[in-house]
C-alpha cells in the first residue's frame, strides 16, 4: 500500500505540470460574423425540418499543430445534430444515418490553400458543385474537404477526373490524392467539429504564408442511384440549354423559391455559387464576393505580382496539370478564361495572436453591382428538369470524351468499402423510389439486377 502511495506521489508533480502548461497558440485563427448563412444574401433554407436556420452558419476556424498532424476545429452557430436522430418527411422512413455515417449530415466544408502565393499559379476553379471561381492571386495548391460521405465523394471525383482526362484509374487517383484530401478522422461535439490532416499533405510551416478560402455548402441528403462512372457531367459551355447537369460532388444545388430539401433563392437570376457561408471579415465582403462569383483568400504573405507582359507561372507538375484539365471540363472554369476583377482586394498578411481571433483587415470591398459588372457571369447552378428522385432512376448517361482522349472502356469497379457502400445505397434508393411509386416494379427489378450483377 505504501509503495502505491509513493508511486502516486511521484507522478503528481508531473501531472500538475502537464495541466498547468500553457496551450500553444493556434497556427491560424479566424472568426466569422453571425447570421450570414444566406450566400450572396438571397439564399433561403429548405422547408424540410432537418435543416434549421444556423445549421450552415460558420462562426470560427482554428488550426493547431499536433505532432505530425494538423488539427482543424470549426464552430457553427447551432449544435450539430446526429443523422441517426432525424428522419426526413420527404425521403422515406429511414433516418439520415443511412446516407451520412460520420456524425453529421447537413453541410460540406471546403478549405482551399494557396501555399506558393504566386499569382496565376494553382487552380482557379473550386471543386465541382460549388460554382464560382478563385481570383488568380489566390489560386490553390491544396484543398481539404469535409463531407458526410468522404469515401464516395473521393471515388466520384477520381472517376470524373479519369473520364475528363482519359487517364487510367491509378493515375486519376494519384492526381486527386496529390491535391485534395477528403477528411475521415473527425469528431463532432456540440457546436464544433474537429478533424486532423497529416502534415505530409499540408505542413505546419506552410500555413502562415498561405492564403485560405473556406466555404460551407449544403450537403445532399441522399445519394443518387447512379454514382461513379455513371455520374453525369457536361463539357458544354456554361449556360448552354442542352448542357447536362454538372457533377455536384455532394453539394445540394440551390433552386428557385423554397424547395424542401435544398437551398432556395429569391430574385430574378440564380446565385453565382452554391456557397451558403464564406469565411470573410464581414457580411459585406461575403456578399460582394459571392455576388460576383469571384473569391479571394484570407491571411498569408502578399502574393508575388505578375508584371505586365510576363509569362504565366507554369503549373507545378503533371498531376496539377491533369487536375486543371479535369476541373475545366467539370466546372467550366478553364485556364483560357479571362480572369474577372476581384470583388475584394487581397487582404493584408495575418499574424495570429494567442487567445484572439485574427480576422484580417481586407481592403474595402467594391460594391456588389460594380463587382458584378466587372466580372463575367460565372456558371449558374442548374435546376434539374425533373425531380431528383426520378432522375436517379433514369438510365446512366454516357459522358462525352474530353480533349479527344476517348476511353475505350471503363475498368471494372474495385470491391473496396466505398464501392460496397455505394451499391448498398443504390439498392436502398431504388427500393424507396419503388415504394413511393416513382418507378415501376419492372424498372425496380431491372435496375436491381444490374446492381447485383455488378457485385
Amino acid at each position: 500500500m505504501n509503495l502505491r502511495l509513493l508511486a502516486l506521489a511521484a507522478l503528481l508533480p508531473a501531472t500538475l505540470a502537464a495541466q498547468s502548461a500553457p496551450l500553444l497558440p493556434p497556427l491560424l485563427q479566424y472568426a466569422d460574423p453571425p447570421g450570414d448563412d444566406r450566400g450572396d444574401g438571397r439564399l433561403l433554407y429548405p422547408r424540410e425540418a432537418v435543416y434549421e436556420s444556423g445549421d450552415l452558419d460558420l462562426r470560427s476556424l482554428q488550426v493547431h499543430e499536433e505532432g505530425d498532424q494538423l488539427r482543424f476545429e470549426i464552430g457553427l452557430a447551432q449544435p450539430i445534430r446526429h443523422p441517426a436522430s432525424l428522419k426526413s418527411g420527404t425521403l422515406g422512413n429511414e433516418d439520415l444515418s443511412v446516407f451520412a455515417r460520420r456524425g453529421f449530415y447537413a453541410f460540406n466544408l471546403d478549405l482551399y490553400l494557396d501555399t506558393d502565393r504566386r499569382t496565376g499559379s494553382g487552380q482557379q476553379a473550386l471543386l465541382p458543385g460549388r460554382g464560382g471561381r478563385i481570383d488568380p492571386a489566390h489560386a490553390w495548391e491544396r484543398a481539404i474537404v469535409v463531407t458526410p460521405r468522404p469515401e464516395l465523394m473521393q471515388r466520384q471525383l477520381r472517376d470524373a477526373v479519369a473520364e475528363a482526362t482519359g487517364s487510367d484509374e491509378a493515375t486519376a487517383e494519384a492526381t486527386v490524392a496529390a491535391a485534395v484530401h477528403f477528411v475521415r478522422d473527425l469528431r463532432v461535439r456540440g457546436r464544433s467539429l474537429s478533424f486532423t490532416v497529416p502534415q505530409r499533405f499540408v505542413a505546419a510551416r506552410a500555413l502562415p504564408q498561405s492564403s485560405l478560402i473556406a466555404v460551407l455548402t449544403a450537403a445532399q441528403l441522399t445519394i443518387p442511384a447512379e454514382l461513379g462512372r455513371s455520374a453525369r457531367w457536361s463539357s458544354s459551355p456554361a449556360g448552354a440549354a442542352e448542357a447536362a447537369p454538372r457533377l455536384s460532388l455532394g453539394v445540394a444545388q440551390p433552386q428557385a423559391g423554397q424547395p424542401a430539401t435544398t437551398m432556395g433563392w429569391t430574385g430574378s437570376r440564380p446565385p453565382a455559387t452554391a456557397i451558403v457561408d464564406l469565411l470573410a471579415p464581414d457580411a459585406a465582403a461575403q456578399t460582394a464576393q459571392l455576388g460576383s462569383g469571384t473569391l479571394v483568400g484570407l491571411g498569408g504573405r502578399v502574393a508575388a505580382p505578375t508584371l505586365p507582359g510576363a509569362a504565366k507561372p507554369p503549373t507545378a507538375d503533371p498531376a496539377a496539370q491533369r487536375l486543371a484539365q479535369a476541373l475545366a471540363v467539370l466546372t467550366g472554369v478553364g485556364e483560357t478564361d479571362t480572369p474577372p476583377a476581384p470583388a475584394v482586394a487581397p487582404p493584408r498578411p495575418v499574424v495570429a495572436a494567442p487567445g484572439a481571433a485574427s480576422t484580417p483587415s481586407a481592403a474595402p470591398a467594391a460594391p456588389p453591382a460594380a463587382a458584378a459588372a466587372a466580372a463575367p457571369t460565372p456558371p449558374a447552378a442548374t435546376t434539374p428538369a425533373s425531380p431528383p428522385a426520378v432522375a436517379a432512376a433514369a438510365a446512366p448517361v454516357a459522358a462525352p470524351a474530353a480533349s479527344g482522349a476517348a476511353r475505350a472502356s471503363a475498368p471494372p469497379a474495385r470491391r473496396d468499402p466505398a464501392f460496397l457502400e455505394e451499391q448498398e445505397l443504390r439498392l436502398k434508393t431504388l427500393r424507396r423510389l419503388r415504394d413511393h411509386g416513382l418507378i415501376t416494379e419492372e424498372e425496380f427489378q431491372r435496375k436491381r439486377k444490374e446492381i447485383i450483377d455488378a457485385l
